[in-house]
């Protein structure tokens, strides 16, 4: 989804707009799938010789940061870690600096069990977690901002799991207490009976099925979210 704020006239509050964003272009995906190549085969190089890097490893669901290639179940990978994208995240420059020393026959900037790697490992998945959760913070905001501009009570919703909805129109997420079990995808109707912009937290209770059936939800969203 990406969110827009309207101008509104002088005096009055601008107005939340949430377009969904295309997904699974081809041109997406073409993208998303030789960055997984080009970091899977980095990944390998470095543990073909031998070579510490910080590595993205998924295994029982569960995601974890590790030194030595592991595999990542939900890609489908032996070894996945993050490396294309260096301006963006510093672990990607940090495994490239490792990348580029073994093609160059050269001295790696860490060696195994380097206590300066496992330093940058270990600060960088906290600040990733509190960034994570300033962006979902953020964007449950300005739904609830627009939840109220639009003078929302009944909506339609996706089991995302179990008891864990999503607005269709909004990345809004939250529980419903009592929710028959469904698989998740089914879109339902629920009533919004009232927000709180200060503790984010949203009160609503189920109606019925929906009729139009069921909506895709990825593996990335049914793990991810949690509120």
């Amino acid at each position: 989804f990406s969110f827009y704020l309207d101008p509104a006239p002088e005096g009055e509050e601008p107005l939340v707009r949430i377009v969904p964003r295309r997904r699974d272009s081809v041109l997406d995906r073409i993208v998303a799938e030789m960055a997984i190549l080009a970091n899977s085969e980095w990944g390998r190089l470095l543990g073909d010789h031998e070579t510490p890097g910080i590595y993205r490893s998924q295994q029982n669901g569960r995601v974890r940061v590790t030194s030595q290639p592991l595999p990542h179940m939900g890609l489908g990978v032996a070894q996945y870690m993050w490396a294309t994208s260096p301006l963006r995240r510093y672990v990607d420059l940090v495994n490239q600096r490792q990348v580029l020393a073994v093609l160059a026959g050269e001295r790696p900037p860490y060696a195994h069990n380097d206590a300066e790697l496992f330093s940058l490992m270990s600060a960088f998945d906290a600040k990733y977690a509190a960034y994570g959760d300033f962006q979902q913070r953020m964007e449950r905001y300005w739904c609830l901002r627009w939840v109220a501009q639009q003078k929302l009570r009944r909506a339609e919703a996706v089991v995302v799991r179990e008891d864990l909805v999503r607005l269709v129109d909004a990345p809004l997420y939250f529980r419903l207490a009592g929710l028959p079990l469904f698989a998740p995808g089914r879109r339902i109707v629920v009533d919004i009976l009232g927000t709180d912009e200060l503790d984010l937290s949203v009160e609503a209770r189920f109606v019925e099925v929906a009729a139009a059936g069921l909506l895709e939800v990825d593996e990335q969203e049914a793990e991810g979210p949690g509120q």
